[in-house]
Formats: structure tokens, sequence, C-alpha cells
């Protein structure tokens, strides 16, 4: 059985009904990775820090003294000082430790206001186990394209009966419940609803997250005829039916995978990795890779090293 990834309560009014939520969505895109052509590993990508142009310096008007030359880097208001290895005139990209890693909000070209994670912890929302119920609304109240990403909600053991009263209340009633809660440090806007004898929980959009469409839509056209509306109507009823998801594959994913399973039989084994870097601990890993793969290729030989002659006098 799949794993919860949240445990709490639906909580409205006085009553609670502890309950776990289960992905009820998955992408089946077929992802990549890169690898490179002559090797076959994987490759990695790593942070670095972005080297900043060198800035021209600017020309003295006439009659007045030349300016001093300006920094190789030019660094943002908000930015802290380089330290380290990155004090400034390199002319590559250097690698950064996700230690020295802070969140930036650019805020103009090239200027970022910056805030630590211990930061981000303060303004995050309190830790909570509950599905807060703020208002029941009709089920076609909610526009659909406010839902996001929907979670299965399923009883707590020997719950079944309080949740499944309130399943049947939902669905005498025709509502959906409009409620918060928090998952993964974020406090989601959502509505719950039922589906058969579960029910099921969307997150949704904020209404200012919703583009406007006011400069989008067109003038209502003024000169259809009746006829023509009559035939419109006659083709949609005509190609109308039941929806049945499973009638629409994805069809670019399946040729995409009969293509990569054809091929998995020739697919070649990557080079072990070896380690590398500047610090001790991986220059020690790559040392020790090396003398284990020089014994092997000596052992292969099938001769023992060469020994020094010794002078005789």
């Amino acid at each position: 059985m799949a794993r919860a990834i949240w445990t709490g309560t639906i909580s409205f009014g006085l009553v609670s009904v502890p309950v776990r939520l289960y992905p009820a969505t998955r992408r089946k895109d077929v992802r990549f990775h890169e690898i490179d052509r002559l090797s076959g590993q994987r490759i990695r990508h790593q942070k670095v820090v972005e080297p900043a142009p060198p800035l021209e310096p600017s020309r003295p008007a006439p009659g007045h003294a030349p300016a001093q030359p300006l920094p190789r880097f030019a660094m943002t208001a908000e930015a802290p000082a380089a330290r380290g290895s990155r004090t400034g005139g390199a002319a590559l990209a250097q690698p950064v430790a996700a230690s020295e890693v802070v969140k930036g909000f650019e805020v103009a070209k090239g200027r970022y206001v910056t805030v630590d994670r211990e930061e981000l912890e303060e303004l995050a929302p309190e830790r909570s186990r509950a599905i807060d119920v703020e208002q029941f609304v009709d089920a076609s109240a909610i526009d659909p394209i406010y839902y996001d990403t929907s979670y299965y909600v399923v009883p707590e053991r020997d719950y079944d009966r309080a949740f499944g009263l309130l399943v049947d209340a939902m669905q005498e009633t025709k509502r959906i419940a409009v409620c918060w809660f928090v998952l993964r440090r974020k406090r989601y806007l959502a509505a719950l609803r039922p589906q058969g004898r579960l029910m099921v929980i969307a997150t949704l959009f904020h209404a200012d997250e919703i583009l406007p469409t006011a400069e989008l839509e067109p003038a209502a056209p003024r000169d259809l005829r009746k006829k023509e509306r009559e035939m419109a109507a006659l083709l949609i009823n005509t190609l109308s039916g039941p929806f049945e998801p499973e009638r629409y594959p994805d069809a670019y994913r399946q040729r995409l995978t009969a293509l990569l399973e054809g091929r998995a039989a020739s697919a070649r084994p990557a080079a072990p990795e070896v380690p590398t870097g500047s610090g001790v601990p991986d220059l020690m890993a790559a040392l020790q890779a090396s003398v284990e793969q020089a014994r092997r290729a000596t052992k292969q030989k099938g001769r023992p090293p060469a020994r020094r002659k010794r002078k005789t006098a």
C-alpha cells in the first residue's frame, strides 16, 4: 500500500475526524539524465558563483581629473562581501558550498535582497495537523481553473463511521468544503470533496494568482445567424458522450517508451565514477581508487613490477 504523506484531522465546528492523505495523481513523463557521449558517465550540475563581467571605467569629462579605476566585480548592494577563494578577480565560475547559499529576490536588474534560511523558518506557518474547514459551498461554485494538486483523504482506523457520515452529508447536500491545511511547512487553501467512499482534497490557487482575462477576451460576434447557432449546437450534441479518461492515452509517451524498451538490450554500462575535487577527502578517495586500478592492471599483465638493479662497486 502507498505511504501516507500527511496525517491529521478534518476539523469543522466541534467535530474532528482523523484522516491520512495519499497522492491522487502521478506524472508519467519520461525523464532523461544528461550523459557524457564519450565515457557514458552521468553529467552532474554544480552550484557556482556567476562571474560578473569587468566594468569599463567611465571616461572623464574634459577639464576633469581621470576617474579612479572601477573594481573588476560589481557587487549588489545587498550581497555579502566575497571571501575565501571568491574574493574577486577570478575569470571563471567558482564552486559554492551548500551552506553558503542563501535565497535572493531580484528587486531590480542585478540587485538582490537576500534572506537566510533561519528568517524563512520564522515566517513559515506553524505546524498543524488539522484540515480546518472555513465554509461549505455548492459543488459547482469553484471554477476548475483554481484547482492545482489533488490528494486522497482516507480515514484512520476506527473512524470509518464518522468519516462516512461526513461523506454522506456532503453528497446529500451537494456541498464541498473550502479549508486550510499545512503541508511541508506551507499553508494551502484547499477544496475538500467526496469521491465515492473516499474524499479528495485539492490545493487551490489564490484569487490574485489567477491572471485577468479582460485584455484577452475577443468581442462577441454580432452577425451570427440562428441557423449557424443551431448547427453548432447539433454538432456538439452529436459528439457528446460520457467522459472516459482511459480513451485518451499519452501517445507520445507510449511511442517513446517503446523506443527505449527496444534499445534496452544495447545499453552500455557507464564507466565507474572517480571522485574528484580539491578537498583532502576527495583527493584521498581519488588516490585510493587510482592505487586499486594500478594493482588490477598489474595483475592482469601477469608480471611483477620491475626491480631496480643494485649498483656494484
